[in-house]
Parts: C-alpha cells; structure tokens; sequence
C-alpha cells in the first residue's frame, strides 16, 4: 500500500494570474514564483508552494497532489492501474512525481524529494483564557489587522457521481480511511458522503484530508487552508470583506471535523476555504455516521442549507 504522507497542493486554472495573485495574497498566501502562465503561492509551512495558478481559458481545479514517504512508494505507484512513470517535477523545490487519474477524471500527483522551503515567520497562537483556565497573566493581546496566513493545505472536497466507485479508489489506491460518512438512510453501506483521513497508525491526523459527496456531475467543490487561531480568521475574514472580495458562507464551526471555517469566491468563481480548529484522529478514533441534513453542515454560523452549500454539485436529497 501506498504511504501518504501529507497532503501538498493544489493546481486551479485562471484566466486572469494577476487577479487571482492578488485575491491569494488577501486570502493570507505568499508569493514564492511567478512566471508567464503560472503562479505558485505559499503558506508559512515548509513546503515551497501549496497552491499552483495555470493561465487557462478553463477555470477550475485541474490537480490534487499528495507527498509519499519514499521514493520507493513512486516506483510502487507506477505499478497502479494508470499510473505514470516517475518523471520530475518542474518549479520551486524540484522532486518527483507519478501522476494517477481518479474516477471523477481528477489529476492525482504522487510526489517526493520536493525540497522545503525556509518557513515563514507566523504571528503566535493567541493564548486564551476560559472561564474555568486562566492562562494569561499580566500580558494584553493586540493581533494586527492582517490577512489570516494560510500555513498548509488541509483538505479538498469534491462532488462525484459514482461514489462508491471514488469511495474504494481513494480507500484502496492513496489508503485513506473514513471518519465519518453521510447516509440518508439506515444502509450505512452507501453513503451519499465520506471523510476521509490520511492512514497514520497512532499518528494524530485530521479529521479529513478528502471528502467526497454524491453529485451529478463531477466537479471540486472546495480546497481549504489551515491558518494559525480564531482571532486570524476572523481579522481574516475583515481583512477580505474590506477588499470587496466575494463571501459564501461563513464564519461558523462544521460539525463533522469541527472547523472553523470561512469560505470565499475567488475571481474565477471557485470556492477556497480558511479553517483553525480542526479534530485530530487516529487508527483508535471510531468510524461516525451522520444522517443527510442541513445539521450535519455546521454546529453554528450563518443559516446555511446543503442545497445552498452544494449548490448545482448536490444531487442526493435532504432529510429535512
């Protein structure tokens, strides 16, 4: 079996670099190289870019990109039903990579031996005080008005049309395993969507590194980016309606991971998402299930149905 290692970028296509350069820069992403048709932005992490902007007439996102351990898990990955050969990878960090296609037509790369970057200065975590836990003495709290830096890609969802087709891809070709499913009814067998997370034994991994949901046509629904606190996001999320950029939904807290999130329309129209607050499992943690309904979206935050938040990309009913 494959070992994953960590989910690494993402590659969207643009008409316009130059616009989605400076809503990425808003969004809290950094720069690392820009050239005629592409763009490569990073967080504050060690990875050289975690997002890939493509000068296209098609707008969209056209790759999902996961990090292996060895490179012993590219030559395994050749072997994989269309998998490619191991070739280099062009940009910052150079490396490797087997390129896989997944059942929704997604581009599935494999990569390894990417050089990291030198990590970027990032503000530290507000240290907070409950009610019930007094941790700050003596000391006040003045985070700046700031775009919420983004560290890392943590997840990417995406509408498929055959799910239980995509379901056993993601779990037998990359070894991801569900936290939780979404089923509208008592067959727990055929859920409409799945969590999943990376497979690292009694390593501590997020909730969900892909989550897929049944849709009629298949498409990416959102990726998301992790930043450092609350407080981040929200001075985040002014920071964005300041620059007249486009909301969809947000701020709340998912109920399925525990997210904190806000979600936002870039200049081509695709979703990206911020979140802090993630749930954490591991090879111990219990599978979940979770009835289809507008509850299972959030725990709170603005009204939001799954039609609204699924839009065109829903097709499985709601149990209201």
């Amino acid at each position: 079996m494959l070992r994953i290692k960590d989910i690494n970028h993402v590659v969207y296509r643009h008409r316009d670099l130059d616009a989605v350069e400076r809503f990425l820069t808003d969004f809290g992403m950094v720069t690392a190289q820009k050239t005629a048709d592409r763009l490569y932005m990073r967080g504050t992490g060690p990875l050289p870019y975690v997002y890939i902007a493509e000068r296209s007439e098609q707008t969209g996102c056209s790759t999902l990109a996961f990090a292996v351990e060895e490179r012993a898990d590219l030559a395994f990955a050749q072997t994989l039903p269309g998998g490619s050969l191991i070739e280099a990878i062009e940009g910052p960090g150079g490396g490797e990579r087997v390129v896989l296609t997944d059942p929704a037509g997604l581009r599935v790369e494999l990569v390894h031996a990417v050089e990291a970057a030198e990590p970027l200065p990032m503000r530290k975590a507000l240290t907070l005080n409950s009610a019930q836990k007094k941790q700050r003495f003596g000391e006040v709290q003045r985070p700046a008005k700031a775009p919420a830096q983004v560290m890392r890609l943590g997840h990417i969802a995406i509408g498929v049309e055959d799910m239980p087709e995509s379901l056993s891809w993601y779990r037998e070709m990359l070894g991801l395993i569900p936290s939780d499913l979404v089923v509208e009814s008592d067959d727990q067998n055929q859920p409409v969507a799945a969590f999943l997370r990376l497979n690292r034994g009694a390593d501590w991994t997020d909730h969900h590194t892909v989550a897929l949901f049944q849709a009629p046509q298949d498409k990416v629904h959102h990726a998301s980016f992790e930043v450092q606190d609350f407080d981040a996001q929200c001075l985040g999320n002014t920071w964005m309606h300041e620059r007249n950029w486009t909301p969809f939904w947000g701020i709340g807290r998912h109920l399925l991971g525990s997210q904190i999130f806000d979600y936002w329309l870039d200049p081509s129209g695709n979703i990206i998402e911020h979140f802090t607050d993630g749930d954490l499992l591991n090879h111990e943690s219990p599978l979940g299930h979770t009835a289809a309904c507008d509850d299972s979206l959030y725990q709170w935050g603005p009204s939001m149905s799954v039609e609204d938040f699924l839009g065109e990309a829903s097709a499985y009913s709601l149990n209201k």
